[in-house]
């Protein structure tokens, strides 16, 4: 779908309504509906503790004051990341 940039200024800030599918909460496996949270929850955990592991491997984690804190950041942030790139 190309549209100029002029029709995009023109139609007001709600063209990105029409160009993101955003009312999908849910991924289809045939009849069964998972909740998107619980499809990129998981993911982001092990990426955090990845992230962790690594840090308490090379040291680094000294640098960090509350790493348990830290971790359930990293937990948010790489599962924000994940759902607003790879949003169904």
């Amino acid at each position: 779908m190309v549209v100029g940039i002029e029709s995009l200024l023109a139609s007001g800030p709600l063209f990105l309504v029409g160009l993101f599918h955003m009312n999908q909460a849910e991924i289809q496996l045939g009849d069964l509906l998972i909740p998107w949270i619980l499809a990129i929850g998981p993911i982001g955990f092990l990426l955090a503790w990845l992230v962790v592991a690594i840090l308490e491997y090379t040291g680094l984690s000294r640098f960090v004051w509350h790493l348990p804190l830290f971790f359930i950041a990293l937990v948010v942030l790489f599962a924000s990341l994940i759902g607003i790139f790879f949003r169904p």
